[in-house]
């Protein structure tokens, strides 16, 4: 049995790199990583563990070895063992796994849910007509675009309409999820439950509650993509955003589609003919 949430990443019938796993949890769009991703079916982990560091992860990955879970089998190449494979039935058992990762590649979940912790606590405080507030600490860009959004606010209505907002989108929920999704956020004399006070399974981690919470964001984010122009969708459509393809991967792409010739398209855009044919692939 592990805690560990990388032992569902690995498979017992192919060896996988684990930079290449490592590579997609941060993002790091390399052609060589998303093509292995692609290979191995996990393209849906781009972006999960943004903050995750090379060797704290490469510690996870060694300890889930001596414990007899992965084996290497060429260097930098794992698969599970047979007790990894009952470890990793044991976990998905015990554990939260994530529902909604493909909702990722789309749109920057993570961005937004800061983005909605703080510009709901801002809401909330305009409300109650309070300016002098601590305001939660997230990352400084995603700070700045929250202000933004805010200083474009200028309506009565705007308290009124983001309630209602949220109002809907928590009645289409389980009523579980509901409740503690709003446990969980900062307002007004508010400060907000943390894991430990939110009754989930004694099993459970801190990474299983930031795999919760991003479920529930994915699915906001799917409806808020599909929905009017309240003020909470046009804070949505400011921070979630992101494009499916690396700005030159997608001008060599365009570039095919087009019709022009690769000898053009190396000479105009000072690429190698390999870097392109990289793009392609």
């Amino acid at each position: 049995m592990t805690n560990d949430f990388l032992i569902t990443l690995f498979s017992a019938d192919e060896p996988r790199r684990h930079r290449v796993i490592f590579g997609l949890l941060k993002r790091q769009a390399t052609v060589s990583t998303e093509y292995w991703g692609l290979r191995y079916d996990l393209l849906q982990i781009s972006g999960l563990m943004p903050r995750l560091d090379k060797a704290t992860f490469d510690q996870r990955i060694a300890t889930l070895v001596t414990e007899g879970l992965l084996s290497e089998v060429t260097e930098g190449q794992y698969v599970l063992t047979a007790a990894g494979q009952e470890a990793q039935m044991a976990y998905q058992t015990a554990h939260y796994v994530p529902e909604h990762l493909a909702v990722l590649l789309k749109y920057d979940v993570l961005t937004f849910m800061q983005a909605f912790w703080l510009a709901n606590q801002v809401v909330s405080e305009v409300a109650y007509e309070n300016k002098k507030y601590y305001p939660l600490q997230i990352d400084p860009r995603t700070m700045l675009a929250v202000k933004q959004w805010y200083a474009n606010m200028n309506s009565p209505r705007l308290v009124a309409t983001w309630a209602l907002t949220i109002q809907r989108f928590l009645q289409r929920r389980p009523q579980a999820d509901a409740d503690r999704l709003v446990a969980t956020w900062v307002g007004h004399n508010t400060p907000g439950f943390n894991f430990e006070q939110l009754g989930f399974p004694a099993t459970w981690t801190d990474e299983d509650f930031y795999f919760w919470q991003l479920d529930q964001y994915a699915i906001w984010s799917e409806e808020l993509q599909r929905g009017a122009n309240t003020p909470l969708k046009l804070l949505w459509d400011s921070v979630a955003h992101r494009p499916l393809l690396p700005n030159s991967v997608q001008a060599s792409y365009n570039g095919v589609i087009a019709g022009r010739p690769m000898d053009e398209m190396v000479k105009s855009r000072r690429l190698k003919v390999g870097t392109i044919r990289e793009h392609l692939l």
